[in-house]
């Protein structure tokens, strides 16, 4: 059969990065692998970085590749990488460029990356059935394979809202689209208004590239809560919860709740006890029905995003410097349209509020994936809980429209979160890769 490949990895990010690497400690020949992404394999969204301003949000110890080996990066981070603003009291926060740096490391110890077989291209069509998987690439090729293990990461990010253009070879400069690169910063004046779209780490990372450049224009942030994640704190796991048996979404509420100290979020205290609960939420999660995990996430899904995705060091003390220069502004609310003319740009909000500034950075977070949303049309795959990607089992295979699942078509990473819980660090993804290359193997 022309083209046939016996087990393809959609992705160019960490996740598919990770996934090579285990399946190839695992005993899996390269020369079985092919991987289909258009960017350097291990960098991705995530670690593409141009920006050294653009920094990990978790100390050295946490992004955990190998179960067996947890302190891996640490190690290659204290003799690879020369980074003196690296350090704070609450650990190491190193750059995403050099961890992206480290992934990369990663592949080429397993095998020259010339032994190992990427197909620099995007996946727009994923058909067929099982053994039989056919792939349409944006490069017009198309190609057959045996088994297909989906680990795109997190799609790259769409406005949110209506984006109104007046001579647009002219003014698109203005709207920064996907600011995950920093690209952006080379182009900015230091006198521009700059408003950053969302209030998560995403606009930190733009906050903490601006003032390091000497920023001297306005920063306006449009969010629905004038509140930024709170910073990492050297908190260490002290103990472990003894939870109750047969937990509900309401039990589990008043048990978090009841265990976490009354100290400010960004204390020790707090975040030891929040690290402490979080082992075990996973498994509690994939308890729930369908029903009961939506109804949760639609009432405590912002908190926890909030307080998962705390923020380094280096960023919040950044946004406290402007901040005190009198340079920052939040503007609650959400964009309902963005409308760029060629002397500036400006966000009409659902309230009634204009925005007015020179740029505007979208920093609202990842977009839907269109493969994912393909295969549900199709009927390949079922909406997970969530409605945000398509549903997998705990072994990380494809749910489809029968209830069942299948048996040569997989998916790992972030996309899993709706089935599996909170799959979004690292260290989560990488211990994913690892269950999946076991079972492969």
């Amino acid at each position: 059969m022309p083209n046939l490949k016996e087990l393809v990895i959609i992705g160019d990010g960490f996740a598919a990065a990770v996934m090579v690497v285990h399946l190839l400690q695992r005993g899996i020949s390269r020369s079985s692998i092919t991987v289909i992404g258009p960017g350097d394999l291990g960098k991705g969204n995530a670690y593409n970085c141009a920006s050294l301003f653009f920094r990990l949000n978790v100390r050295e110890d946490l992004p955990i590749v190998f179960s067996e080996d947890p302190l891996h990066f640490a190690r290659w981070a204290e003799q690879n990488i020369n980074d003196p603003q690296a350090k704070t009291e609450a650990g190491y926060f190193y750059r995403r460029q050099d961890f992206g740096r480290y992934v990369c490391e990663l592949i080429t110890q397993e095998c020259e990356s010339d032994q190992l077989e990427q197909i620099k291209a995007k996946v727009l069509n994923l058909t067929g059935a099982e053994n039989n998987w056919h792939l349409e690439l944006d490069n017009q090729s198309t190609l057959i394979a045996k088994k297909v293990i989906i680990a795109a990461g997190n799609p790259s990010p769409n406005w949110p809202c209506k984006v109104t253009l007046q001579q647009p070879t002219s003014v698109t400069p203005r709207l920064i689209e996907n600011p995950w690169t920093g690209h952006f910063l080379e182009s900015i004046d230091a006198q521009e208004n700059i408003i950053l779209l969302g209030g998560g780490l995403t606009a930190l990372d733009a906050i903490n590239a601006l003032e390091g450049r000497k920023h001297q224009g306005m920063v306006y942030v449009i969010a629905p809560r004038a509140l930024f994640p709170p910073e990492q704190a050297p908190w260490q796991k002290q103990g472990q919860p003894s939870w109750p048996q047969n937990v509900s979404p309401a039990r589990l509420i008043r048990f978090m709740r009841n265990y976490l100290p009354s100290a400010p979020t960004n204390s020790a205290e707090w975040q030891s006890a929040w690290e402490e609960l979080r082992p075990n939420l996973n498994a509690l999660w994939q308890q729930f029905s369908p029903h009961q995990k939506k109804s949760l996430f639609k009432r405590l899904g912002w908190l926890w995003s909030l307080y998962r995705f705390r923020a380094s060091p280096q960023t919040i003390a950044a946004y406290q410097r402007l901040k005190e220069k009198n340079q920052i502004q939040f503007v609650m609310g959400r964009a309902k349209e963005i409308k760029c003319s060629e002397m500036n740009v400006t966000a009409l909000l659902g309230n009634g509020i204009e925005v007015e500034g020179d740029r505007i950075l979208n920093c609202t977070g990842v977009a839907s994936d269109q493969l994912l949303q393909q295969l549900i049309e199709v009927g390949l795959a079922i909406p997970d809980p969530l409605g945000h990607a398509i549903a997998v089992d705990k072994n990380f295979r494809v749910m489809h429209l029968s209830g069942e699942h299948w048996n040569s078509l997989w998916m790992i990473g972030p996309g899993t979160m709706g089935s599996l819980g909170d799959v979004i660090a690292a260290s989560a993804i990488a211990k994913q890769a690892e269950q999946l290359a076991i079972q492969l193997s």
